[in-house]
């Protein structure tokens, strides 16, 4: 598996079509754009409307009497994560990395 990693790091990157660019572009106005109204009283409005609907939707919940639900180890610590994961989240960061570069060119 570290030898197909390593081939995928090293592949040279195509050229980038005029369409590819544009669009591109484009996806990068929206994010700067939807990341201008992430903002702390927008975060803040979000939770209190989560905490509505869930206090709204009370009624409708199913109480379970019978069985105890556990969450990985009784919830007092996460998952570990599988290696499937760790080497998803690597080929991102590296194309983060690799895509951040680029757009600041």
């Amino acid at each position: 598996m570290a030898t197909a990693e390593k081939e995928f790091r090293e592949r040279p990157i195509a050229p980038e079509s005029v369409k590819t660019k544009r669009a591109r572009e484009k996806l990068v106005k929206q994010w700067d754009a939807e990341k201008e109204l992430i903002t702390p009283k927008a975060l803040k409005e979000t939770v209190d409307k989560i905490h509505k609907w869930i206090a709204d939707n009370a009624k409708h919940r199913i109480q379970i009497k019978e069985k105890s639900i556990r969450l990985f180890n009784q919830n007092k610590d996460a998952a570990e994560i599988s290696k499937k994961v760790q080497i998803f989240a690597e080929r991102l960061k590296l194309d983060m990395e690799h895509f951040g570069s680029a757009f600041e060119h």
